[in-house]
């Protein structure tokens, strides 16, 4: 769940939502399928205020999306786009911790924390976007 979170993180820096959209629906379903489901309701939060019309919203939280059906072929196919081990090695490679924190916070506090756009310690600067001299 971790490492979809820090990935979307990434992707919203750089002003890349959708590709945060799709990385936040990842992470709504490995929350909601590790027990928790307050990271999987902020995920569907943020990914609404983007997108309003995006089939999460057509269920009444994520846990209904993850239990449903009709939202299983997304989840299938987003996967199959970045599978969680793919997940890991980007994070891997962008130099970020994909682990809870060693503050003693679980995964789960660990991820709120950056889905309120709180910064984490070992953030570095290869999470931030590039910048032009011009602008």
């Amino acid at each position: 769940m971790l490492a979809y979170v820090r990935l979307a993180e990434v992707s919203e820096r750089r002003h890349q939502l959708v590709g945060r959209d799709k990385l936040l629906v990842l992470a709504t379903a490995a929350a909601c399928r590790a027990g928790w489901i307050d990271v999987g309701e902020r995920c569907r939060q943020l990914v609404l205020e983007h997108n309003a019309a995006h089939l999460i919203g057509t269920f009444a939280s994520a846990a209904d999306a993850i239990r449903s059906p009709d939202f299983a072929p997304l989840v299938n196919q987003l996967e199959r786009m970045c599978g969680y081990e793919r997940a890991e090695f980007l994070v891997d490679e962008l130099g970020l911790d994909a682990a809870p924190d060693q503050s003693g916070r679980d995964a789960g506090e660990v991820a709120l924390s950056l889905l309120s756009g709180r910064p984490e310690p070992g953030d570095g600067p290869s999470t931030s976007p590039p910048t032009h001299p011009n602008s």
